[in-house]
């Protein structure tokens, strides 16, 4: 394994560059003297640029900027299992595709590996059977105490903790990292920056024969996690399944084997996130924003911005919102599996979302009034779709100027509010509409940078 490598910044005159001040990030570009690393994220760009702005890992002393080459190498780097709660600046590069996982012969995750005694998948699906435990009570027992304990095992090594005032960034076209569950919690000032971040594969999913109407299989891990975290800016990376895509995925007990969650989820009181130029692809349940209908603590938090994002064959939450502000502009949704679709913009409790210029496509049979779900239950004050626009090619059509609320709202009851109690701050532009698709498909998810 190659050592744990420590870069220094020196400058033509040989003497060590640590007192540069940072420069904002200028989104695109090909400067051969641009050191990504140290970037800030721009004074306009978004909820994160608020309150104090964005800087990562900028202002890291040389012996805190790694670059890595192996997801060992990758942990340690960010401080191992004391990076949770750390506040040194770090920047790490990231070479090539690092893997969190242990693996079979022929690539695919060795589950096995994690197993504890007394653990088999099989045993457990035949165990917890409706057929045979029911419907009414969640698993419990020897084999259910066996999985968690096994997930467990899983998660001490996939799992991998950002402290504050990080910087993590894919260098060139292939950087990424599968298999893992990037965990960002309790953290301030981190940035996330063109990788590939793929496959969150959960060996242990825990099926709930409480959960909807027909029970569920619940998988643990999102490919990136924000919780009770402050300005985190994350930008150009791409987020997918990688080999393993809700469709390769068998079906038990009538419902889909999940082995995912989130691609990207922001909850427990996350605050002024912006997400920008990234690629999420062929996914369900793709950002969370907020945690519980419940959780009251997350008023007045959950401030985010989505720019310059695709969004293509996602089956839902894109985002679905809970108690946040949510900034929607400039992003492409691109719905081209009818079958694996249900909604986009989920509003939930005391949800707020601005959209503005997004561009739709929807293959033919997809309703544009699914676009939207309301998610709200009873609770169905202080929330509202403040949006315009947005174009909608539906089926074969040509792109037209719709509302995606009011067509949710004419064929629903009760209506969703189409006003909001804020004004997004910190917007440096807003470009046209039918200019989305092409700036997005050239300019967005990983390898842009370089």
């Amino acid at each position: 394994m190659r050592a744990l490598r420590r870069t220094l910044i020196v400058t033509a005159a040989g003497a060590l560059a640590v007192t540069l001040a940072p420069t904002a990030a200028q989104a695109h570009g090909r400067d051969p003297g641009r050191d990504l690393g140290r970037e800030v994220l721009g004074a306009q760009d978004g909820w994160a640029a608020a309150e104090g702005g964005t800087t990562g890992g900028s202002t890291a002393a040389p012996e805190n900027v790694f670059h890595v080459h192996t997801w060992a190498e990758f942990r340690a780097a960010l401080g191992g299992d004391a990076a949770r709660g750390d506040t040194t600046p770090r920047i790490v590069y990231v070479h090539g595709v690092l893997d969190a996982q242990q693996r079979t012969p022929d690539g695919a995750v060795d589950c096995a590996a994690y197993e504890v005694e007394g653990f088999d998948m099989a045993d457990y699906i035949a165990a917890y059977d409706p057929a045979v435990w029911g419907t009414e009570t969640e698993p419990s027992g020897p084999l259910e105490d066996a999985r968690a304990a096994s997930a467990d095992v899983q998660d001490a090594r996939v799992r991998q903790y950002v402290g504050s005032n990080v910087t993590i960034l894919g260098v060139g076209r292939d950087a990424g990292i599968v298999g893992a569950a990037l965990t960002v919690r309790g953290s301030d000032d981190v940035i996330v920056r063109n990788l590939r971040l793929s496959d969150a594969y959960d060996c242990f999913t825990a099926w709930d024969p409480t959960d909807g109407d027909a029970g569920a299989w619940n998988a643990a891990y999102d490919n990136l996690w924000l919780a009770e975290s402050t300005h985190v800016w994350v930008d150009h990376t791409t987020f997918d399944d990688g080999q393993n895509p809700p469709e390769a995925l068998p079906t038990v007990y009538g419902q889909k084997f999940e082995v995912h969650d989130g691609l990207l989820d922001i909850t427990n009181s996350s605050d002024l996130v912006t997400v920008s130029w990234n690629e999420f692809r062929d996914h369900d349940k793709t950002n969370l924003i907020g945690s519980s209908n419940s959780r009251v603590a997350d008023r007045g938090r959950l401030r985010i911005t989505f720019h310059h994002n695709l969004w293509e064959d996602i089956g839902q939450r894109a985002p679905r919102v809970r108690y946040g502000d949510v900034h929607v502009y400039n992003n492409w949704y691109v719905v081209s599996d009818p079958a694996a679709y249900q909604y986009s913009w989920g509003v939930g409790v005391e949800a707020e979302i601005v959209a503005d210029n997004n561009f739709v496509q929807l293959a033919p049979g997809v309703d544009p009034a699914s676009f939207v779900e309301d998610w709200r239950g009873e609770a169905l004050e202080g929330t509202g779709v403040d949006e315009s626009g947005t174009l909608v090619s539906a089926g074969r059509s040509w792109p037209r100027r719709t509302s995606l609320v009011e067509a949710y709202n004419a064929a629903n009851d009760p209506d969703i509010p189409t006003t909001v109690s804020w004004t997004p701050p910190h917007v440096e532009r807003i470009d046209p509409t039918v200019a989305v698709p092409a700036l997005v498909r050239v300019k967005a998810g990983s390898g842009g940078l370089r």
